[in-house]
């Protein structure tokens, strides 16, 4: 069986107007984000090592992954999936495949943070064999983690 969806590299002036709108759609009520302007979050996408969009096998753009690489530690900046595709086992199926290339790249570790009020993406990570590290009360995030031996 093939892939059920596809992955393709960002195309900033393309991709950048629809990724603003779905992280303003499904990020904007955390109180990670308060503060985070479209400049801001431009400005991020740019520094971060990759950005994917997901989307369906004919094209429709239906998230994104972002994720920056500091050997031997691969940080998720972002993962986003359309309200429309929520619940369908789409970001469960681009974890693991963030996952498998981390390990198949010798990363020992894979992290990110997730608002505290989000508390459906910690139940996902820690399905995944994520735990929580630590709290920073200052952007009212959790450092999930999970390291690979």
């Amino acid at each position: 069986m093939g892939k059920p969806f596809r992955i393709r590299n960002r195309i900033p002036h393309k991709d950048d107007p629809f990724l603003l709108q779905l992280i303003q759609e499904n990020l904007a009520s955390y109180p990670s984000s308060y503060g985070l302007t479209e400049d801001k979050v431009i400005h991020l996408l740019n520094k971060h090592t990759r950005v994917v969009l997901l989307t369906t096998k004919k094209g429709v753009r239906i998230g994104f992954l972002s994720w920056t690489e500091k050997p031997p530690v691969m940080i998720l900046e972002l993962c986003v999936i359309d309200r429309k595709y929520q619940g369908q086992g789409i970001a469960t199926y681009y974890i693991q495949d963030l996952e498998n290339y981390a390990r198949h790249r010798d990363f020992t570790t894979l992290r990110f943070y997730v608002d505290l009020k989000n508390e459906e993406a910690q139940k996902l990570y820690k399905r995944f064999g994520f735990t929580p590290k630590r709290i920073n009360p200052f952007t009212s995030t959790v450092l999930m983690e999970k390291v690979y031996q």
